[in-house]
């Protein structure tokens, strides 16, 4: 059985190498047969996935297993979009998604699941979440000025284990 402690240190680094990480030079994503994009990253004894498919919008899950099991032990499916008719870009809202998760991942003192909010000029992020990590729920909203240009919604379990 995997600690909470340890599931969200494996999930931070993961988010972290695959999705902050990312840049127009660097891409940790392999193509997939399933998904357009899928990562994969061992730390210690557990795996790491995250794969998804589309830009906007765009769908995925992310799950960790134990190396020896194909049976993961969490999952979190996710979507996402951009509204189409704002003043800012899809490509400039995505940018700004990258720095204020990456915000959230670095400054959350191993304390991912926290509401955390963040603003940069114009642009403003905020997440929520509710639950736990056995029944977790997230709502990422992004806004230009006062106006709700994208949102991700997101729930993740990890697999609970009886004896």
């Amino acid at each position: 059985m995997i600690s909470k402690e340890k599931l969200i240190k494996v999930l931070i680094n993961g988010r972290y190498e695959c999705y902050v990480k990312k840049s127009p030079l660097y891409n940790p994503y392999a193509k997939s047969d399933i998904y357009d994009w899928s990562f994969k990253l061992e730390t210690d004894d557990l795996i790491f996935t995250d794969a998804y498919r589309g830009f906007n919008p765009y769908s995925g899950v992310e799950y960790v297993y134990e190396k020896d099991s194909s049976i993961p032990i969490w999952s979190c499916d996710y979507v996402g979009y951009v509204n189409q008719n704002t003043d800012i870009s899809a490509e400039e809202i995505y940018r700004f998604l990258k720095e204020a998760r990456g915000k959230h991942i670095m400054n959350c003192e191993d304390n991912l699941f926290s509401n955390y909010k963040y603003e940069n000029n114009k642009l403003k992020y905020e997440t929520f979440f509710q639950g736990d990590i056995y029944a977790l729920f997230q709502k990422e909203s992004f806004y230009y000025g006062d106006l709700l240009v994208a949102q991700q919604i997101a729930a993740g379990r990890l697999k609970q284990f009886y004896e």
